[in-house]
């Protein structure tokens, strides 16, 4: 959800601009409800990309400022990933943004990448060709490297497995938190509808809107997710639909990862960059509410054996069940395929592009130098939970810091994201209500606004996330 959207006809931005679509119930009515994806926008696949690409909603630009949205959470700008690409390129437009309609299906923007890369790569070339002080840099001709935050990895996926030949110019894809077997978050948006949250407007109409979106259901998890007790079952269509979601979009995604696990495509020269020991949703038990069906996230995940059996606790039977840990959107198995070399971060899902250690691996693995690769990935350091529904103005925001044994030394601060207005350390105690010896610190929004959240122990890069706080809910539809 990181590129701007516009409409195409009016230039009117329909996502990434103005807070106001999701602090306003007047504005954020209509720009939601334009983002919905009609009949054509639903079917439109590779070979829609191909024939004739949709125009009512144009993808505008990258996000050059802090975003938010239900579930997914904080997204900070690329800005700062942009910007140190530039700084070691022989001149700042060997490296292109692109900005992509995230509301369509995977293979759709897959199918616009491969064409938009493969264009860049041949307008590159030869313009090196024609500088000769430039041919002096290296006898090799100039190739790809991808950078892809999130959905971006698996639009890359999408782009070489369609262009061969595009993959072989192709010298390296950084995948930085990318759900190759989908987030139980998706689920969580498309079931929005059962949850009590407010500003209640704000999450109809984006519960509305995912259900019609191809990208949400290319989110969804293909792993086996879905807690059943003594059993652990993937999704189905079926699951899909009593959950809030669209059965036929569901079933082309469910579809894709069943290809994926039969066929596995290997990027080239893959680098993943894997957020790590943050709370995060993993597997789904559905319950029953008022007769309707509700996926509550479970922050545990299930091992599975090489002959596709559950690891289950010898003297019971049941499943062990074990937290698996994530960057807070995306649990850590489903950030790698198996293949490639990884690097372990502890950060937040949505600010990782701007997370000081992405930034130095990604420089580095562009510049052709070792990673430095730390061998992580157990889960374990500091963590920052924020409520993933954000909150209104009047009511107390719950912050919790895991994995620390005691707040000396640490500190958590909450500022203005969008003014950058300095705020006060918060006050960290051990957290009464929970099991895991977390700490929490309650913060007092003094506004609507959008709040980063701040996390530094003194021996990590500070973690960071975005909470967006809403006028009290005075609307009734």
């Amino acid at each position: 959800m990181g590129s701007v959207l516009e409409d195409a006809a009016t230039g009117r931005p329909l996502w990434g601009v103005d807070l106001a679509m999701l602090t306003d119930a007047a504005t954020g009515r209509g720009l939601l409800g334009a983002l919905h994806a009609d009949e054509r926008e639903q079917a439109a696949d590779a070979g829609t990309a191909r024939r004739v690409p949709l125009t009512r909603v144009r993808a505008a630009a990258l996000l050059s400022k802090p975003w938010w949205q239900p579930v997914f959470q904080g997204l900070d700008p690329y800005s700062d990933a942009v910007k140190t690409l530039r700084g070691i390129t022989l001149a700042p437009e060997a490296v292109a943004p692109f900005p992509y309609d995230w509301r369509l299906a995977v293979s759709y923007n897959g199918a616009l990448l491969a064409r938009a890369a493969r264009a860049h790569l041949t307008r590159w070339r030869e313009r090196v060709a024609a500088r000769e002080e430039w041919r002096g840099a290296g006898e090799r001709a100039p190739r790809l490297v991808f950078v892809a935050h999130s959905m971006g990895g698996l639009v890359v996926r999408a782009a070489l497995e369609l262009d061969p030949e595009l993959a072989a110019d192709t010298r390296a894809v950084v995948t930085v938190g990318t759900p190759f077997l989908g987030s139980a978050n998706s689920v969580l948006a498309l079931n929005l509808l059962h949850t009590q949250a407010k500003p209640g407007w704000l999450v109809r109409r984006v519960q509305a809107m995912a259900a019609t979106l191809p990208a949400v259901h290319d989110l969804l998890p293909g792993y086996r997710c879905l807690d059943l007790g003594l059993d652990v079952a993937r999704l189905t269509p079926q699951d899909v639909a009593r959950f809030g979601g669209d059965p036929d979009l569901a079933a082309r995604s469910l579809e894709a990862h069943r290809r994926y696990r039969e066929e596995p495509f290997e990027l080239p020269g893959h680098r993943a960059v894997v957020g790590e020991a943050q709370p995060t949703v993993q597997t789904l038990e559905e319950q029953r509410h008022a007769g309707l069906a509700v996926s509550a996230g479970r922050h545990h995940a299930f091992d599975i054996e090489a002959d596709g059996e559950l690891v289950r606790d010898p003297a019971t039977g049941i499943p062990a069940r074990r937290d698996a840990s994530g960057d807070g959107t995306v649990h850590l198995p489903s950030a790698r395929t198996g293949t490639e070399a990884v690097t372990y971060v502890h950060g937040q899902h949505g600010t990782l592009m701007r997370h000081d250690e992405v930034l130095r691996q990604i420089r580095r693995i562009a510049l052709e130098r070792p990673q430095g690769v730390h061998l992580g990935g157990d889960g374990t350091g500091p963590g920052l939970e924020t409520p993933p529904l954000g909150g209104t103005l009047g009511t107390l925001l719950t912050l919790t810091v895991t994995g620390l044994d005691t707040p000396a030394g640490v500190t958590l601060s909450v500022h203005s994201a969008t003014t950058g207005r300095p705020g006060h350390p918060l006050v960290l105690r051990p957290d009464p209500d929970r099991t895991d010896r977390a700490l929490s610190a309650r913060f007092t929004p003094d506004g609507p606004d959008l709040y980063r959240v701040v996390l530094d122990t003194g021996r990590h890069v500070p973690i960071t996330q975005l909470v967006l706080v809403t006028p009290p809910d005075t609307t009734t539809r």
